[in-house]
């Protein structure tokens, strides 16, 4: 008898411990949403960017994100999506290397930043044909492309907390 209690605590045992749970806290009149780069955008879904701001954002069913772009002359060997910290960008110009904060237009190389409703690392868009270009649209590609490609969304999204 001893030994079948002892064989049926060792299951119920082995039972309870392979049950997980998944618990979130958030506290009282916060706002929380689950960044999921798999949703994709919907027909509703509208972009928009300027060069002159820089500043783009994507609308979708579940919310807005919005962000800031920059082009630079390097790419950090990074494609679409791909994300970088501590990110910094040397201006062609004056030959200085400062940390990117956005608007900038030294290279042709479209970078893109979640600023709501978290904030990301800067995330690689692509890189266009001349600076003027970059400048011209990169926070336009950057809301066009948020909306259009996973790939893009899992590198803003992804890149919040690292």
């Amino acid at each position: 008898m001893k030994k079948t209690a002892k064989i049926i605590g060792l299951l119920l045992f082995m039972m309870t411990e392979s049950v997980f749970g998944s618990t979130m806290c958030v506290k009282d009149d916060v706002f929380s949403i689950v960044l999921d780069p798999g949703i994709g955008s919907t027909s509703t879904a509208t972009y928009s960017g300027s060069g002159v701001t820089t500043e783009w954002t994507t609308t979708f069913s579940y919310g807005q994100i919005r962000g800031i772009a920059a082009c630079l002359s390097d790419k950090y060997g990074q494609s679409m999506g791909g994300y970088v910290a501590q990110l910094s960008d040397t201006n062609p110009t004056t030959n200085e290397t400062a940390r990117v904060v956005g608007g900038e237009t030294n290279g042709l190389h479209c970078w893109c930043k979640m600023t709501h409703p978290a904030v990301s690392l800067w995330v690689f868009r692509d890189s266009r044909t001349s600076a003027g270009e970059c400048a011209g649209y990169c926070a336009y590609y950057c809301g066009s492309n948020a909306r259009i490609y996973s790939s893009m969304r899992g590198g803003l999204f992804g890149s919040v907390r690292q």
